[in-house]
């Protein structure tokens, strides 16, 4: 089982590897804590608060099983207990640098409840994410605490700065096309006429829907709030803040209800690709 993707960022390949492989870069983007010994056979782990079930260094050990400056890095990674291998590579384009990550799970079982295809996404877009914001501007866009374990009494709060004005980042927020971008799914529903908002997702046997469903309220370029239904939850609800700042718009998530710690994992994925989206327009 393998995830894969491919990112742009602006830096030399020569910088680029340079964050990969220096553990005094690492913690500006990956990790709260890092080890790395750069030659094949060295030690390559990273851990802490943001890391998600890997709070101490045995957690995340791993290996360097090719290094190549300034193009490959190939590392072992015991996650959660399943063995993978990361692989990156770095190649130079015209005006950026390709970054392209594999994370390949060796004793990945797709009925557990450990890591996969879909969390590596997740974990990776995150730190990508941060890496980029730390080559442009000098630090991360947002670090997640996964040790702030959410519970059903209490709310599943993230935030980050994004660099367009409030109005272009709610209309991320309700276009169809940009929302799949963003949340990671193929399909969609959103019309705001008849409060309909759903990402399409469904889970259990029989499969039913889960996640959002509908607009619960709307304040044009300032707040969306959605319903939500999960297995095993209550149903809760999450909240889209908007407020202008001095760059743009201060986005904040707040998500009620909520005791699965993969929704902190989505949510910030969630968050920094709404990001990217402005990123990738030129608008940071």
């Amino acid at each position: 089982m393998i995830y894969s993707e491919s990112f742009e960022l602006a830096a030399s390949a020569v910088s680029l590897f340079e964050a990969l492989v220096d553990d005094r870069v690492l913690v500006t983007w990956l990790a709260e804590h890092a080890r790395v010994d750069a030659h094949e056979g060295g030690a390559y782990a990273f851990w802490g608060r943001d890391v998600i079930w890997c709070n101490t260094e045995a957690e995340s050990a791993g290996e360097i099983l090719e290094l190549r400056p300034p193009h490959t890095l190939v590392f072992r990674w015991r996650w959660k207990g399943h063995e993978s291998r990361v692989s990156m590579r770095v190649s130079e384009l015209e005006r950026a640098t390709r970054l392209f990550v594999e994370h390949a799970f060796e004793t990945c079982d797709a009925s557990s409840d450990g890591p996969g295809p879909d969390m590596a996404g997740c974990h990776w877009r995150i730190a990508v994410g941060n890496l980029a914001s730390v080559l442009e501007r000098g630090r991360a866009a947002l670090r997640p605490d996964y040790t702030a374990v959410p519970t059903l009494d209490s709310s599943l709060q993230l935030e980050i700065e994004i660099h367009a004005p409030p109005a272009q980042v709610f209309r991320a927020l309700l276009d169809p096309d940009r929302v799949r971008r963003w949340m990671q799914v193929e399909l969609p529903e959103i019309d705001v006429a008849s409060h309909r908002y759903s990402y399409g997702w469904h889970r259990g046997d029989p499969p039913a829907p889960v996640g959002p469903s509908r607009i619960v309220e709307l304040v044009p370029d300032r707040l969306l709030v959605h319903d939500w239904q999960w297995t095993g939850e209550p149903t809760g609800q999450v909240r889209f803040e908007l407020t202008p700042c001095l760059k743009g718009t201060r986005l904040r998530l707040v998500h009620t209800h909520s005791s699965d710690l993969s929704h902190v994992l989505g949510w910030s994925d969630a968050l920094v690709g709404i990001r990217r989206i402005f990123v990738e327009s030129g608008a940071v």
